[in-house]
């Protein structure tokens, strides 16, 4: 999860994964990573369902020759869903609006969920 991400991004490789094909969008979008690399591309996955702890939560992924990500979801993202990150104990507590919360809980590379009902 990048806090200062604008967009939400899913690899080509892990977007093979999918049996869905993607959109085409009306631009070009011309994207700058922090390590000063330009990438570019027109192709995005809509509503695309992601599970976190048996929770379905989507997101529109712009397809990206990105490495060692799969995904990239932003603070725009982060916000919609009322997460709220611990970065000293490795997890993001979700607090969606029909009440329903659970924690998503990362360990040296692997996620463990959590689901709990308020």
């Amino acid at each position: 999860m990048d806090s200062g991400a604008s967009h939400f991004f899913i690899s080509v490789h892990f977007a093979s994964c999918l049996d869905v094909i993607p959109d085409c969008m009306s631009y070009i979008l011309d994207v700058s990573t922090p390590t000063g690399v330009t990438m570019y591309t027109d192709s995005i996955y809509r509503s695309c369902e992601m599970s976190m702890a048996g929770i379905p939560l989507y997101a529109d992924l712009i397809v990206l020759p990105i490495r060692h990500f799969d995904v990239i979801l932003g603070m725009d993202w982060l916000s919609t869903h009322r997460a709220r990150m611990d970065c000293y104990n490795k997890t993001v507590d979700f607090c969606l609006p029909d009440g329903m919360s659970f924690q998503f809980k990362g360990d040296k590379g692997f996620s463990t969920p959590i689901i709990s009902f308020i």
